[in-house]
């Protein structure tokens, strides 16, 4: 994550100004060839419009999906300063950790197998953290008043990836910065120096590929499935629909937000059947 100005006013500035790059900016969830992928998959299963829900559906939950995303994508701005502090303690935490066990000593510039790693340990790590926040607001009765927010709608699109109570929505940065910043240290330690993420376009290589394989597909009624073999380690946009099933069968499952990994470690894994439909919502 980039370092931003300190202080309101310019972190408001830095968040109106990268309205601009909405679009063109690779580390924008708006970012066109991933919109692009999105609107392949939608054309592919075209022929199953008919289980996508009402209009009326869809313009009843439009501005509350709207109000969301916008009040959510300042969050990274206004909390910046919070969420490097977090990447840093997380980063020193893995680095004593990683450190004590290995004693290694690093010295030159790393290569790009030590530029991958990292990139993969802040993914891999960071991911692990939003399992466990997502979790927590559906386990604990209190968080999942708020988190039912994002279970309501009877339909689902791209924009319900935001449909978060600004709290609940910081609550997730935070986990997932401090995982990032654990899983770099990790790295770090086992290294013995600092190694900094592989980039692409200046994001995250392995965030830059999950964002571009059909994520915008996640919220939505688009049933896209992956082969068996991925499902054991991707959460597919099929996978997260179940997540916001009405079944009671398919209560609290398929928490992971990219790795599936974690779902199959702690009993929480289902895959659904290939033509399985869903009714979306959050029930009574």
């Amino acid at each position: 994550m980039a370092e931003k100005a300190v202080g309101w006013g310019p972190a408001v500035e830095d968040w109106l100004s990268s309205w601009t790059d909405l679009l063109t900016a690779p580390e924008s969830v708006l970012w066109w060839p991933g919109l692009v992928i999105g609107l392949i998959g939608v054309a592919w299963f075209w022929r199953e419009r008919r289980t996508w829900g009402s209009a009326t559906d869809y313009w009843r939950e439009l501005p509350i999906d709207a109000g969301c995303f916008l009040a959510n994508s300042a969050l990274p701005f206004l909390l910046a300063p919070w969420l490097l502090t977090l990447s840093l303690i997380g980063n020193r935490v893995g680095a004593a950790l990683a450190g004590a066990v290995s004693g290694l000593s690093h010295t030159g510039e790393p290569g790009w197998p030590l530029l991958l790693a990292s990139a993969l340990a802040a993914f891999v790590v960071g991911d692990f953290a939003l399992y466990w926040t997502h979790r927590l607001f559906h386990a604990v009765p209190w968080l999942w008043r708020t988190h039912r927010l994002h279970h309501a709608p009877p339909v689902l699109t791209p924009l319900t990836a935001f449909r978060f109570w600004p709290w609940e929505q910081g609550v997730h940065l935070s986990g997932n910065m401090l995982g990032q910043g654990l899983g770099l240290g990790l790295v770090a330690g086992l290294a013995g120096a600092q190694v900094p993420a592989l980039t692409v376009l200046g994001v995250n290589a392995f965030m830059l590929v999950w964002g571009l394989a059909f994520a915008h597909l996640r919220h939505s009624p688009i049933p896209l499935a992956f082969p068996a073999w991925l499902s054991r380690w991707l959460i597919s946009p099929h996978m997260h629909q179940l997540h916001h099933s009405l079944a009671d069968e398919h209560r609290d499952r398929n928490f992971g937000t990219a790795l599936a990994l974690w779902d199959r470690m702690f009993g929480t894994y289902a895959r659904p059947d290939h033509n399985e439909r869903f009714r979306f919502g959050a029930g009574g």
